[in-house]
Order: C-alpha cells, then sequence, then structure tokens
C-alpha cells in the first residue's frame, strides 16, 4: 500500500475553550475517495480547513497533520470573482499556459463549449457550470491533494452526483487525494467516516427506515385532471401575450389516507402543481377536486372555508414567521384566520393539541423563531398545518432546510401522522428515496409533463424513463446516465425534453414531445423509445 499524501494523526480543532473536533485521523493514499458525513454543524468545514492549513482567525488546531505541497480547498459554495472573466481567474492561478489547462480541466468535468466560456463573466454562466468552474480552477492546478467541502451541494440531484462522480475518476486516474464532506459524498467513494459531537468515526449503519403503510383503497377523495399552468412572458410580434406553460396536462387521484409524490428536480414543474391544488398560482385550465368540490372554481371566501380542511408545509417554514411573534402566536393565529367562528378561549387548547401532534413541547409556545432549530422551525410550520386538522396536507419539499437526522425525523412523524389520522398527502420533491418511501404512487415529472407514472415498487423494478432511471441511480448511490445540465425553460429543446442529457437519445426523440403510452396496468411511460432493448 502506497504511503498517504495526506495524514493526520489526533487532529483536534477548538476555539477558545471549545472543541469542535477532538483527536481525528485522517489518511488519503494515492488515488483514494474518502467521503466525511455528519449533521449540520458538526464541523467539516473545518476539519477540511484544519487539514489544509487554512483555519479561519480564532481557531486552532492541535495534533500532526503531514500534506504534500500541493493541497487545493475548495470551501462550501465557492464563488467566483464576479467583476473578471473566467479566463482570467484561471490565468491568476495557472500563469502562461492557463487557456489549454482551463480547457482540459473545464472539459473533464463536462462543461459544453469550454474554450468559448472562458471569455465570459461568473454571473453570464449557468449555475452548474458556475459550481464546476471553481472545481475546475482547483484541478487545473494539478493538487496532490484535493479537499472539497459540499461541491455542487445547490445543484439538481443527478447533476451533483454526476459531478461528484467526476471527481473520484479524476483523483483515480491522476492517483491524486480526493475528501469530499458532506450531504451524499459516500457514493463514489472509496471509504466513508462521519463526524458527530466531535468525534470522527466510521459511519453508523443504517437502520430500518419506516415507510408508508399499505393503501387502504376507496374511492378517490382527491382528483386532479389536465391541470395546466401558465406565466405571460411577454408579448409576440402581433402583440398578443406570450404564454410559458410550466404544467401541461397533469393528472393523478388519492383515495383517503394515500399520498401521490411529484419526483422531479428544478424546472419540473412538481411545485406548480403542488401550489395550483393550493390555489397560490392560477390555473390554466385542469380540474382540482377535493371530496367532490372542484377548488379551482371556488370564490375567495369559499376558499378559505376549504383552507380549513387543505393545508401545506413549505421548504423554509423560517421564513413565514415573524420573528416578533411566539410559536403560541404564531399557531393561533392560523386557527384564528381560518376558524374565527371558534370562541377564542378554546385557541390555547387548539395550540397545545397542535403543539403535541407537531412532537413539540407545550415550552415551545413561547419560544420565537430566532430561538428554534431548523428541525424545530419545521415542526412549527406542521403545527400550524394540523391546527385545523386538515384532511389533505401537501407538502412542498418540506425536508429541504434539514439536515440528515431532523429529516428522517420528520419523516417518520408524518408517516406516523398519516397513519393515526388517514390524512392524505401531496408530496413535491427531488428526492427518489424519499419519494419512494412515503408514496403510494409516483409521478414523474420534467419540463412541466408526467414522464412516468407507477407505483414505487414497479418503478424500483422497472423503471422504463432514462429520467425516472437516473434518479434512482442517485437515490441508490450509483453514476447517473444523464449529461450536462437541464435546459432552460424559456428555451427548452425541441421533442423530447430530455435529449440533449439522455443516453438513449435518437433522431426520433428531436421530432416530438412523447406522449404517456401504458406499459402495464398502472404504469404508463413517455418516451420514444421505451420498449426498445437498452442496447440498440
Amino acid at each position: 500500500m502506497s504511503a498517504p499524501l495526506l495524514l493526520a494523526d489526533g487532529l483536534t480543532v477548538r476555539c477558545g475553550g471549545t472543541v469542535i473536533v477532538l483527536n481525528a485521523d485522517v489518511a488519503v493514499e494515492p488515488g483514494a475517495v474518502l467521503a466525511i458525513s455528519g449533521p449540520a454543524g458538526a464541523g467539516k468545514s473545518l476539519l477540511l480547513r484544519a487539514a489544509a492549513g487554512q483555519l479561519p482567525p480564532g481557531y486552532v488546531a492541535d495534533g500532526h497533520v503531514s500534506r504534500p505541497e500541493r493541497v487545493a480547498l475548495v470551501p462550501q459554495n465557492a464563488r467566483l470573482t464576479p467583476h473578471r472573466t473566467l479566463g482570467a481567474q484561471f490565468a491568476e492561478v495557472l500563469g502562461g499556459d492557463a487557456p489549454a489547462r482551463a480547457v482540459l480541466a473545464l472539459e473533464r468535468l463536462e462543461v459544453p463549449m469550454a474554450a468559448r466560456r472562458l471569455s465570459l463573466y461568473p454571473h453570464e454562466l449557468p449555475e452548474g457550470i458556475r459550481a464546476r468552474a471553481a472545481l475546475a480552477l482547483a484541478l487545473a492546478a494539478d493538487p496532490q491533494v484535493l479537499l472539497a467541502d459540499a461541491p455542487g451541494a445547490g445543484l439538481d440531484p443527478t447533476v451533483r452526483a454526476r459531478l461528484l462522480w467526476l471527481l473520484a475518476a479524476w483523483a483515480r486516474e491522476r492517483r491524486a487525494g480526493l475528501v469530499i464532506a458532506g450531504r451524499d459524498a459516500a457514493a463514489p467513494a472509496d471509504r466513508a467516516l462521519h463526524l458527530e459531537l466531535g468525534r470522527l468515526r466510521p459511519p453508523p449503519e443504517p437502520g430500518a427506515l419506516p415507510e408508508a403503510a399499505p393503501s387502504a383503497g376507496g374511492a378517490p377523495v382527491l382528483s386532479v385532471r389536465d391541470l395546466r399552468v401558465a406565466f405571460p412572458v411577454g408579448r409576440t410580434w402581433l402583440g398578443g401575450t406570450r404564454w410559458l406553460g410550466v404544467v401541461e396536462g397533469v393528472g393523478f387521484e388519492l383515495a383517503e389516507g394515500e399520498t401521490a409524490a411529484l419526483l422531479g428536480e428544478t424546472g419540473s414543474g412538481k411545485a406548480m402543481v403542488a401550489r395550483a391544488i393550493l390555489r397560490l398560482v392560477p390555473a390554466a385550465g385542469g380540474r382540482v377536486a377535493w371530496h367532490g368540490r372542484d377548488l379551482l372554481t371556488l370564490d375567495e371566501p369559499a376558499m378559505r372555508h376549504e383552507r380549513r380542511d387543505v393545508q401545506a408545509l413549505f421548504p423554509d417554514p423560517r421564513a413565514a414567521l415573524d420573528p416578533l411573534r411566539s410559536v403560541g402566536e404564531h399557531v393561533a393565529g392560523t386557527h384564528a384566520a381560518l376558524i374565527p367562528e371558534e370562541d377564542a378561549a378554546m385557541r390555547p387548547v387548539r395550540v397545545t393539541d397542535a403543539l403535541s401532534r407537531a412532537g413539540l413541547p407545550l415550552a415551545a409556545a413561547d419560544l420565537y423563531p430566532a430561538a428554534l432549530t431548523a428541525g424545530e422551525a419545521a415542526r412549527v410550520g406542521l403545527a400550524r398545518a394540523l391546527v385545523t386538522h386538515p384532511g389533505l396536507l401537501v407538502c412542498d419539499e418540506p425536508t429541504a432546510s434539514l439536515d440528515a437526522a431532523d429529516r428522517e425525523a420528520l419523516v417518520g412523524h408524518l408517516l406516523h401522522l398519516q397513519g393515526q389520522q388517514r390524512t392524505t398527502l401531496v408530496l413535491a420533491t427531488e428526492d427518489a428515496a424519499l419519494a419512494f418511501r412515503m408514496a403510494h404512487r409516483v409521478l414523474v415529472l420534467l419540463a412541466g409533463r408526467v414522464v412516468e407514472e407507477a407505483d414505487p415498487a414497479t418503478l424500483r423494478a422497472d423503471a422504463r424513463h432514462p429520467y425516472t432511471q437516473a434518479l434512482l441511480a442517485v437515490a441508490e448511490g450509483r453514476r447517473p446516465e444523464l449529461s450536462g445540465d437541464p435546459p432552460s425553460a424559456l428555451r427548452p429543446p425541441g421533442g423530447c425534453p430530455l435529449r440533449l442529457r439522455c443516453p438513449r437519445a435518437a433522431d426520433v426523440c428531436a421530432d416530438s414531445v412523447p406522449v404517456l403510452e401504458p406499459v402495464r396496468r398502472g404504469h404508463r411511460v413517455a418516451c420514444h423509445r421505451w420498449d426498445e432493448p437498452e442496447g440498440d
């Protein structure tokens, strides 16, 4: 075995009297990929900075660290200099032969038209390419060890997973050491460690995760038919309104106590479907019937009455909280707005009940938003939704702002509540693992259209659409086959919207948008080549 390129022995990081990392041992050999996971605030970023010898002021590292001459650290959410072109930033790092080396580094990370990008400023680059360019700056310097802190953290799952696998391939080819900190980093890694409570240890064995109880069936209580959402984006050359369609013909039905997952990445339309069901964005057409009443046709007083029974969870619950009002005041305010006829003396009882059902102690009613953790803020959002005892809960990325522990706790609590109260759920998410655990039916959305739908077991065993297969690959820790970034919604490609990223794209894919076709009972797919052998 080769000698480690990076070796940390008994590394301790502290700030004043607070120990953040205690006696961490890290060894990274040539060509090895190490993943470091841990909850938010565990100290992963500080551990990488200590390994690179770049701790911020006020922090002290003890112990022994042996590192090579060339070490590159790419911090979380690394930014490019906004007033300089990409080429100028490569030249500052690399010197005279910068253009050639920059193009090679960008192409290694699958940046299209890499040479042309060098003349552009960061604001002229898409988000995904900016993230890859920051990493390419480090790769072009040919480091012996690369320390990447949550690379591509804000990118879509398939794009980020592909980026992690490309970094791992670079390290193995160049015989460099690679350390990746953050969520989902273990998939391409040779070894994984977990940092929690200051200790760096092997990751805990995953336990059995709760899943949705089997459906009891019954008549549909929620029926969504041919739902369409469009927004005006300008004028045509004849003076008419030009519309951007973001949801096209989405439909599904749910019985009491069932869950439908709307699965897709940025621009898929999942959030717009959720918001259209809630009447938070206007629908251009279709029908959303809750217990037989079409929500899209109700006037405002009637819709306000329905909101007692149709509630929502959003990605960032803290953003909806007034910092000057206590948790109890927020929950009571929701109750008063939606059930004004109830005696005000009953509101403290309703608040206590809602907090309890959301998994919060009664003392939480006196807390203010600044005192809440991200997990507690999510529970407050849930309490506000539950205070009216809704029958339908529409969840738009409810775990997006949470770390792994809080995310798992909230998911388990939602499943428990659903089992107890027979609540019907609509879940919009980009996380295939979450969708398959919670849902009885999964609708995979791409560019505003359903491209595949079936129950989770069917999709796990026999997903036919390349987009579904890629989302499943990410959830299962495999390398997704899609390349590149999603196209702009304002300038989508003709034909199938996935064809520029799809490994199976053919000439027929540019001819028309595929329509849903039955694979078998309960399973439909919209792909021109779904029934062809994958080798063709």
